[in-house]
């Protein structure tokens, strides 16, 4: 079967005149620009590792240090530098990790204090209003008797 062809051929587009715009009926205030920013592209190494990587939201007045991204070439080496990223979070990770620890033990053994001294307070007001009470009843005793 013989296939066939056929021409397209283009069409002349007649020119548009140019249109003057209308004057504005009252001024409005000039609008503010906005900058837009764009994000850097993604290098290629970055795109081909996905971890995932847990980000609690800590406390306003805390800084969280934010990785450094490095931009290299070679496959090697944006693998190093990926490798030794992943092993300085992780350290960090668990220097917070160690740090909340030791925070909650802390906050822990004082509150463990502070309910012995609240018990030691309560059994000794328990034993003068024992006292007080006894001494009460001898008082009522020797006056009545």
């Amino acid at each position: 079967m013989a296939e066939l062809q056929t021409k397209v051929e283009p069409v002349p587009v007649p020119a548009l005149a140019p249109v003057e715009p209308e004057p504005p009926l009252a001024e409005a205030p000039p609008l503010e620009q906005k900058a837009v920013v764009v994000p850097p592209p993604v290098p290629a190494a970055a795109e081909e590792t996905k971890a995932l990587v847990v980000v609690e939201k800590e406390k306003e007045n805390e800084k969280i240090p934010e990785p450094v991204k490095k931009n290299a070439t070679g496959g090697s080496l944006d693998r190093d530098i990926a490798l030794a990223e992943i092993e300085k979070e992780k350290r960090l990770s668990n220097v917070k990790a160690w740090e909340e620890s030791e925070k909650s033990k802390a906050e822990n053994k004082a509150e463990k204090h502070l309910s012995a001294v609240a018990a030691w307070e309560n059994s000794k007001i328990a034993a003068l209003e024992a006292q007080l009470r006894k001494i009460e009843v001898n008082i009522c005793c020797s006056v009545i008797g």
